[in-house]
């Protein structure tokens, strides 16, 4: 009922908008007549409105995109090697040794989803050391190139 409502007092507002729009070109269609001057362009209200409104969308969904979109990939991938390290721990703790690769983890633990990939779908790299103490977790990051600005590199605190 209330959103009917709201509907039909918009609806009014608009039409009571465009009816002072036309009143006043009309007055300026007027003036210009009587004082031999050029048309001045006038936009109604509603084609402000259909003009204005997809240029914010616009530009909203360019800053997010550009802006926030990098922000958030970077902090959900820095979040799957915190899990992935955790689970390696945990494996580590189970079974007195990290394992061989990653996957074996995805396979393990199939809640997690796959873990294997960050969030600009890129592989993750594991690397244990040789004596099988410790590991090494990298994101080739964004631009997929290893050992640049990007990446993101995690080891175990011990």
């Amino acid at each position: 009922m209330i959103s009917w409502i709201a509907a039909f007092l918009g609806e009014i507002f608009i039409i009571s908008e465009e009816l002072k729009f036309y009143k006043k070109k009309k007055e300026q269609r007027a003036y210009e007549k009587a004082n031999k001057l050029p048309k001045k362009r006038m936009f109604s209200p509603l084609t402000q409105a259909f003009v204005i409104v997809p240029i914010i969308v616009f530009a909203t969904s360019f800053l997010f995109y550009s802006f926030v979109k990098p922000v958030q990939q970077e902090r959900d991938t820095k979040d799957t090697l915190r899990s992935l390290s955790y689970l390696l721990h945990q494996d580590k703790e189970h079974n007195g040794v990290y394992p061989e690769n990653i996957s074996e983890l995805s396979r393990k633990n199939p809640i997690y989803g796959d873990m294997t990939i960050d969030s600009w779908q890129q592989g993750i790299m594991y690397q244990k050391t040789e004596n099988g103490t410790s590991y090494t977790l990298v994101s080739i990051g964004k631009d997929g190139i290893l050992n640049t600005a990007d990446d993101i590199t995690m080891s175990p605190v011990d």
